[in-house]
């Protein structure tokens, strides 16, 4: 493997979640998790908003093509992890805005840090990290 060089570096700009409902999606991280909206895409074969936390970014998609199945989550994507300053609260928010609590936020001394979890209006788990003392 080769060592890239420092003005071209590899970073991920976004990851993308089929949905079932586009604004109660773009609510559940906007208002409840804490991401900013960046913009809107239509395309003949979806809709699509991109949602941002800092550099990392969620393309949540709809299918419009009229063709698209159920989908099924299978067993590849685990969660997404969110760090935040104040893990609970951030749980709490999200859970008012269409998420179910799956994990409370708990303390993790071995680790200084709390992390609890929320399954998102479509099935997603999303981890609240909250780094350092509560």
């Amino acid at each position: 493997m080769t060592a890239q060089s420092p003005n071209r570096q590899t970073t991920l700009s976004l990851s993308a979640l089929r949905v079932a409902d586009l604004d109660r999606a773009t609510e559940f991280y906007v208002r409840g998790c804490g991401f900013v909206h960046d913009k809107d895409l239509t395309t003949p074969a979806f809709r699509a908003t991109i949602v941002r936390a800092g550099a990392a970014g969620l393309e949540l998609m709809l299918p419009t093509d009229g063709g698209a199945d159920e989908p099924e989550h299978g067993n590849m994507l685990v969660k997404i992890v969110v760090n935040t300053p104040d893990a609970q609260a951030q749980m709490t928010r999200a859970c008012e805005h269409g998420g179910a609590e799956v994990a409370p936020a708990t303390r993790l001394d071995a680790y200084d840090m709390v992390v609890g979890t929320v399954r998102d209006p479509d099935g997603y788990l999303v981890e609240f990290v909250q780094r350092g003392p509560s």
